[in-house]
């Protein structure tokens, strides 16, 4: 008894119903872990660079800076915003990447450029506007912290283009600020540069064969702002924000952190890739920042810029490096978006006049394709595979008992059909009705008595007459059966004997019997009922003649194909094809996880 409840036990923690519910939880858990648990996983090393400032012998608290480059924000109105479209999983992954980042807690936030994804397409104020509240929407920030934007080529443009509205720049310097500016933070000084009107201004002023020294700058322009910052006499160290990366040789290195490549000079239809040879010149030579960050390259860069020496002092430095910063939104160019952690301290709390007052740390976001390719995809595989299993072996269950011929215990029912013996020519069911009469399915009376002959009086006979559609004779497979002797039939006549009378039978108990056993019919009867195109072809195979027949399938067979119907009690309602199952069952795993996801997502994110 032990054993038997132990496999009872055993078969009820394997049964369908237990390995759906798990592959409904396993689903629930993979969709939380991969959509917003790994975004927090992904931030668990990523630290404020304090701890490099606070070695080099500083006391003084450091201020946080956060260096955002490349959001790129789709425009809902031209992108078309949809729960399947690239454009919408974009903006649901900023909302995501945004809500951890900011548990950061900066003090300044930094913005490189190409915050609107098609800012510089938009021509209407009052779009512009619900732009711009889209964005400031899902980069929610405390009133407390400050931000400041560089312009990027998707914001203003860059360029000639009648495709551009010419009241982009306007547009974005009345909602996000100036194109070029400079503030004061903790010591230091933050320059801020239009890299596309720098760009632009560059074209003309090389146009005219003129050179930095000679050039009339341009009212309000870049390179007027520029100048007007070198003319400031001040010891403070010069922190420049660009959206384009300044010029360098196409061999240099962007280090390990980088994902792929290099940055080369390339440029097209709205874009740059690098600020011109004699533009860097011109920036580096005037400004002499002590870091550069730049973005819009979309991958990671760390590179160092040689400062010309003619005017430099004993103390200066020599050297200036750059580090482009990840884009922050998915691309197609990048596994991991990332963004940069930056720390100033003030000049005159350092230790050392030659230690350093800033360090910086670059941090990534979680990889979609990677979520996809090596989670998403193999558990979607072996989700199928278990459903597809389930469904099979349950199909083959319910055929197995399907087989069997149902036995009533009642005898309030005598008209049901009786069932014939066990032997492989005889069926319990078939699609032709016997013609001719049969035997009652009703017990023998008491007046009727049943003589066994003896083994003389057996002999055998074989089909007479194919006329009997109903009869066993029919059946080819059908060996020579023992008969009883022909005038002994009125004698013997057991339910499970077809009747070779032609006339109904009633029982002394007045009850007629209506229906009796069939027998498989004659593959020329099975050939006559089929009126579907059939080929067949005959052979002799090893003495013995063969016949092959390809018949393409009926209607009613691709009915149940996709779905069969049971009248039979042990199963409830309408028993459904494969397919259908297989879809059911599909739909009810992954309904908690889709919940779960749209419940989550709208309560934190």
């Amino acid at each position: 008894m032990s054993f038997i409840h132990e496999k009872r036990t055993r078969s009820r923690l394997l049964s369908r119903n237990t390995i759906i519910n798990l592959l409904r939880f396993f689903w629930v858990v993979l969709v939380i872990w991969c959509e917003f648990g790994v975004f927090f996983y992904s931030l668990s090393d990523c630290k404020w660079p304090d701890k490099e400032l606070k070695e080099a012998g500083s006391t003084e608290k450091p201020t946080r800076v956060l260096l955002i480059a490349d959001p790129q924000l789709p425009n809902p109105r031209r992108s078309g915003i949809s729960w399947l479209h690239y454009d919408a999983s974009s903006t649901r992954y900023l909302r995501k990447g945004w809500s951890v980042v900011t548990r950061l807690h900066p003090h300044v936030v930094v913005w490189l450029g190409d915050v609107l994804a098609s800012g510089r397409y938009v021509t209407n104020e009052d779009e512009y506007k619900n732009y711009v509240d889209e964005f400031k929407g899902i980069f929610a920030t405390d009133k407390s912290v400050p931000s400041y934007f560089v312009p990027g080529n998707r914001d203003v443009g860059l360029g000639e283009s009648s495709a551009f509205s010419k009241n982009a720049r306007k547009y974005f310097t009345e909602y996000f600020g100036p194109v070029n500016q400079e503030i004061d933070l903790a010591g230091h000084r933050l320059i801020f540069i239009d890299a596309p009107g720098l760009v632009d201004e560059d074209y003309r002023r090389h146009g005219k064969g003129k050179q930095y020294e000679t050039w009339t700058p341009a009212m309000g322009g870049p390179i007027e702002f520029i100048a007007s910052v070198a003319i400031k006499a001040s010891s403070s160290p010069i922190i420049l924000f660009s959206h384009i990366p300044l010029s360098r040789p196409a061999s240099t290195s962007c280090g390990p952190l980088r994902e792929k490549g290099s940055i080369r000079a390339s440029a097209g239809h709205g874009y740059q890739n690098m600020l011109g040879k004699e533009t860097t010149r011109f920036v580096l030579h005037t400004l002499r920042p002590a870091v550069v960050f730049s973005g819009d390259n979309r991958d990671y860069c760390n590179m160092t810029h040689q400062l010309s020496a003619s005017d430099a002092n004993v103390l200066a430095k020599t050297t200036a490096r750059e580090v482009t910063v990840k884009s922050f939104s998915p691309s197609k160019h990048i596994r991991r978006p990332g963004f940069q952690l930056l720390s100033l301290i003030p000049p005159d709390s350092a230790v050392s006049h030659h230690g350093s007052t800033f360090a910086d740390t670059h941090c990534l976001l979680p990889d979609t394709f990677r979520i996809f390719n090596s989670i998403y995809l193999p558990a979607l595989v072996l989700t199928a595979i278990v459903l597809l299993y389930l469904n099979i072996s349950t199909g083959r269950h319910r055929r197995r008992f399907s087989t069997l011929s149902p036995v009533s215990a009642s005898r309030s029912r005598p008209s049901s059909p009786s069932q014939g013996p066990e032997s492989a020519i005889w069926a319990n069911w078939s699609p032709r009705k016997s013609s001719g009469p049969t035997s009652p399915a009703v017990a023998l009376p008491p007046s009727v008595t049943v003589r066994v002959p003896n083994a003389k009086e057996i002999f055998t006979f074989r089909a007479l007459s194919p006329s009997a559609s109903g009869s066993p004779l029919d059946s080819p497979l059908l060996s020579p059966i023992p008969l009883f002797h022909a005038g002994h039939e009125d004698e013997i006549n057991p339910a499970h004997y077809p009747s070779q009378h032609h006339s109904d039978h009633v029982w002394p108990s007045g009850e007629d019997v209506h229906e009796a056993p069939s027998f498989i019919p004659s593959p020329s009867a099975r050939r006559s009922e089929r009126k579907w195109p059939s080929w067949s072809w005959s052979f002799v195979f090893r003495g013995r003649r063969r016949r092959i027949t390809i018949a393409l399938p009926t209607w009613g067979e691709m009915k149940k194909f996709y779905a069969s119907d049971s009248s039979d009690s042990m199963y409830r309602g309408k028993r459904r094809g494969m397919l259908w199952r297989l879809g059911g069952d599909s739909m009810s795993v992954a309904l908690p996880a889709v919940v779960t996801w749209a419940l989550i997502g709208w309560l934190f994110f």
